[in-house]
């Protein structure tokens, strides 16, 4: 199976139960001003910037999750993107972007760095990861793994009006990789679903929708610069 949202299965379930959220996410004004070619710099960054801790806590979770279920085909898809996309290149790739766009400094990858829509959304992973079982995992991290169809598929085969970075960034998303995360997310919840009870399957409705929710928390962030915690100076 693959993890388009389309077939009739708890994921589809998932996803049709989270229609408006997931119409949010897709077409978020981030993500549709980068399609029409008027997404300004600032906020591109902006998103890249923000994303660089949040991807060390997304991969914590994946790693976690490889502990609760060794020798599985999640595990091994986990497995491989921790290997090929993380420890080989995934931070690398972003300083690279940012650095097409005449962005030099350091990222900051450690909690201190985070903006509050990101520490939210991290909390949430390894939270899940740390507490759930690998259905739980599964639900909370497909969402973003999704990014696939979200920013992938999209922007597949397709010209971004703009500076090169951000079609250089939306081919991350074509990566095989990457897709096989999203497939395995998504097949684990279909075994899990089977497994459990209904206040499980509603547990992991719930870990799902939060996710979509965070994703587009996330988005907001960038796309209203709003990346200070309150308080702090600007």
């Amino acid at each position: 199976m693959t993890a388009t949202l389309t077939t009739a299965s708890f994921v589809a379930q998932c996803a049709e139960e989270s229609e408006a959220l997931w119409h949010a996410y897709r077409h978020h004004p981030w993500i549709e001003a980068m399609a029409a070619g008027r997404l300004p710099v600032e906020k591109f960054i902006s998103f890249q910037v923000n994303d660089a801790p949040y991807i060390v806590d997304l991969h914590r979770s994946l790693a976690l999750g490889v502990a609760k279920v060794p020798g599985t085909p999640w595990a091994k898809a986990a497995s491989t993107v921790l290997d090929d996309v993380w420890l080989h290149g995934e931070i690398d790739a972003k300083r690279e972007i940012l650095a097409d766009l005449g962005y030099h400094e350091e990222l900051r990858l450690g909690p201190d760095a985070y903006i509050p829509a990101r520490e939210a959304y991290a909390n949430h992973l390894v939270r899940t990861a740390l507490e759930g079982d690998i259905g739980d995992l599964a639900s909370a991290l497909l969402p973003c793994a999704m990014f696939t169809q979200v920013i992938g598929a999209r922007f597949k085969d397709v010209s971004i009006d703009g500076p090169a970075a951000y079609q250089k960034w939306a081919d991350i998303y074509v990566m095989r990789a990457v897709h096989r995360m999203a497939e395995a997310h998504a097949e684990m919840m279909e075994q899990e679903s089977a497994r459990t009870d209904e206040a499980g399957r509603r547990r992991m409705v719930l870990l799902y929708q939060r996710s979509v929710q965070h994703q587009i928390d996330v988005f907001d962030a960038a796309w209203n610069l709003d990346v200070r915690w309150p308080g702090e100076p600007a």
